[in-house]
């Protein structure tokens, strides 16, 4: 990314902020009882202790130990799953369920998320870290070629995957996430998709957009999720159960400030300028979301420069896919998996 494009971002972000600032202001004058009410203490939902979903467990990589649910036929094709932010393994049940019939299923939690560890220092929650991080995953448990699906930041790591180790990689399904330099051309082009990442400065903050989410019982959570703006498109598919698997998650210690120290090192990758990347040769399948707040659907266009089998596909939702239209998406994966 340019730096003259960095400066249009953070000014615009600039903006942003001080909103978000003057409506916690104005909040306070109007509740100041709520804004600071004591969270609720959640408990783990029956929905991720469900054995269909599959076995919990850990495994040490680089000196991290990572959580994984592993389920299906033990001789069957490795599907590897990367979730995105802010999400956990539990964000890929619709797929656990689809798939596993027909691959050894591994839906892992990256470092700093859920159930695995989470390094104190900032500098361990960089792309290439994580990148490692799956690579030697695969290593460890003897996968030698696996079906890859990624969405949002899982995407970006996905991405780091087949660039790096082209080999392990079958096939690739993205959602959400478009190649690292298709990324790069349009945001330093086109403003929309420029400024749809302003939040990115915002995490830049310390201390303060962990606070933003927990603040009002996770009310700015939950609104991910749940708002208009930046929820699902089919409201009764996330349930309340669902909903309190999140919360119970993300209310551990710790919970967002790994998640966004990934943001936190996002400029450390996308300011280097003059990246040439590898041609792609691993088939690929990219989806959007037509009402994605975050991603533009122009983001889905122009891999042809970087992947040479390539699909795009945008579906009438959100940026949640995978759980928000899981019938649609599922068919659309297992399609693409059952071509040659």
């Amino acid at each position: 990314m340019k730096r003259s494009r960095i400066a249009l971002l953070f000014v615009y972000s600039c903006f942003n902020i001080i909103m978000i600032f003057l409506k916690i202001f104005f909040y306070f004058l109007l509740h100041p009882s709520k804004l600071f009410t004591p969270r609720k203490i959640y408990t783990c939902p029956p929905s991720l202790q469900d054995q269909s979903l599959g076995m919990h467990q850990f495994i040490t990589v680089n000196g991290i130990k990572l959580h994984c649910v592993i389920s299906g036929p033990e001789n069957a094709p490795v599907m590897l799953m990367l979730h995105g932010f802010p999400e956990f393994w539990y964000s890929w049940r619709y797929q656990i369920r689809e798939f596993n019939k027909d691959y050894r299923v591994i839906a892992v939690d990256l470092r700093g998320y859920g159930e695995s560890d989470k390094p104190l220092n900032k500098s361990a929650y960089t792309i290439t870290n994580t990148v490692d991080d799956v690579i030697k995953l695969l290593k460890n448990l003897g996968v030698d070629k696996c079906t890859l699906l990624c969405h949002d930041w899982g995407g970006l790591f996905g991405w780091g995957v087949v660039l790096t180790r082209s080999d392990l990689v079958e096939k690739f399904v993205v959602m959400c996430c478009p190649h690292p330099g298709r990324y790069n051309d349009l945001v330093n082009l086109e403003n929309d998709s420029l400024f749809r990442q302003w939040y990115f400065i915002f995490y830049q903050l310390p201390y303060l957009p962990e606070m933003l989410m927990r603040m009002e019982d996770f009310r700015a959570f939950k609104s991910l999720f749940r708002s208009r703006k930046y929820g699902f498109t089919n409201r009764e598919i996330f349930t309340d159960e669902d909903m309190q698997s999140f919360l119970y998650t993300f209310s551990q210690n710790r919970a967002f400030t790994g998640p966004i120290n990934y943001i936190r090192n996002v400029f450390t990758h996308f300011l280097r300028e003059g990246i040439v990347y590898d041609y792609i040769y691993v088939p690929t399948l990219i989806l959007n979301g037509e009402h994605d707040p975050f991603i533009s659907t122009k983001m889905a266009e122009g891999h042809e420069k970087y992947v040479q089998r390539v699909e795009n596909k945008i579906i009438r939702c959100g940026h949640w896919m995978q759980q928000d239209m899981p019938v649609e998406v599922n068919s659309i994966i297992r399609q693409f998996l059952t071509q040659n």
